[in-house]
């Protein structure tokens, strides 16, 4: 009997161009990301001063 739902058999090899490409889109984002993180970070035109309190020993 005919069945609505039989596609037939599911594909032997599946493509991994996407995956693939999804994953080096992902890592190269991210590399951009921290380049130019980096980048604005290491300007020198801005001093960062830490302020710590004094201990008094009694």
């Amino acid at each position: 009997m005919y069945n609505r739902n039989s596609f037939g058999q599911p594909e032997k090899i599946a493509s991994t161009g996407l995956p693939i490409g999804v994953m080096l889109l992902s890592v190269t984002a991210i590399a951009v990301y921290l380049f130019v993180g980096g980048e604005i970070l290491d300007d020198n035109s801005r001093d960062v001063a830490v302020y710590l309190p004094q201990v008094e020993a009694k």
